[in-house]
């Protein structure tokens, strides 16, 4: 633990002077972009959406998982208010050094504070990391405190600065991938590096972010999801099987791509303890399960209803009882 909190510190200083450095050497022309200062929550339990159930319960486990929100929002610049087409809570086990990944189905017919009953995706924009949090402890009983937020662009810097990400591309694919890249470029001007053939293969950035993206193939958001974990789970495995020498990259290249709510000790913390998972394997799951949702349109607007009690349930035997879910009918 002591080598653990040393290296955290020292990586700490590390990215303190590197971006000391970037502010004094402005005449580079290959300057990192700047880190932003974490975003301020009110972490009150009130403005959170943590009920006193919620806390009581988690109080009184031994050594309980620290839960944090992951969102991937569709913007196109940080000024967008837009709405988070990835939800994910991870977990880490600090006792069994787990880590666990939860997919929330981004049409999930829930309430939101002030708005009402919509898809849970439209918290984020409504309302921001703040709303998007809260709107996750009230319907699935947690006790989220912090968040990472990435969008198109950000997400690729990252995937870039980690080499790259190997993923199996299937051929039915490959047409949605290309044309993903090709909007992708004429958003930014730039010209598109197209995926010429399915199979596995190392993705860059902008490739991988397209390939998230794909859902008009195989079965529609439910397969999205997966491929968003696949990316993520693969960037994690990176970070791990590169032990101790990842930790310049992350501080001084994915550090500065994130949006959260968190320190940078406490960001050094997160990935000291993705290093030391004793588990290679990272579970993964997704939520509402088969058996506890159904598609309906409810005002010409299709949404994934869902039996909230059953789902939650669900997640927290899978987050906090290992207990994975089948998702079958």
């Amino acid at each position: 633990m002591k080598q653990a909190l040393g290296i955290i510190c020292a990586l700490t200083l590390f990215w303190f002077s590197t971006n000391a450095q970037d502010t004094l050497s402005s005449n580079s022309t290959s300057k990192p972009h700047a880190v932003s200062a974490p975003v301020v929550l009110n972490k009150t339990p009130e403005a959170l959406g943590i009920s006193n159930k919620v806390r009581q319960s988690v109080e009184a486990m031994m050594n309980p998982p620290v839960n944090i929100a992951l969102f991937g929002v569709d913007r196109r610049n940080p000024e967008d208010q837009s709405n988070s087409d990835v939800i994910m809570v991870i977990s880490i086990d600090q006792k069994n050094g787990q880590l666990k990944m939860s997919s929330i189905m981004r049409d999930t017919y829930v309430k939101i504070e002030g708005k009402g009953m919509d898809k849970i995706n439209a918290a984020f924009a409504i309302g921001g990391p703040q709303l998007a949090i809260k709107t996750i402890n009230q319907n699935f009983d947690m006790d989220i405190k912090d968040y990472l937020n990435v969008d198109f662009y950000s997400a690729a810097r990252i995937i870039d600065a980690l080499g790259g990400v190997t993923i199996d591309v299937k051929p039915t694919e490959l047409t949605y991938l290309n044309n993903y890249l090709d909007e992708l470029a004429n958003i930014g001007n730039t010209s598109a590096e197209h995926v010429l053939n399915s199979g596995f293969q190392k993705l860059t950035g902008k490739q991988a972010v397209a390939y998230t993206r794909i859902r008009y193939v195989g079965n529609g958001d439910y397969e999205r999801t997966e491929r968003q974990r696949s990316v993520l789970v693969a960037l994690f495995n990176q970070i791990k099987n590169a032990g101790q020498s990842m930790f310049p990259v992350f501080a001084a290249q994915v550090l500065p791509n994130l949006e959260t709510s968190m320190n940078n000790m406490a960001m050094l913390t997160f990935a000291s303890n993705i290093l030391g998972s004793k588990n290679k394997a990272i579970d993964q799951a997704r939520f509402p399960l088969d058996s506890q949702s159904l598609g309906k349109r409810i005002n010409n607007v299709w949404y994934l209803t869902a039996d909230l009690k059953s789902t939650t349930n669900a997640l927290h035997n899978f987050i906090y009882k290992n207990i994975k879910p089948v998702n079958k009918k």
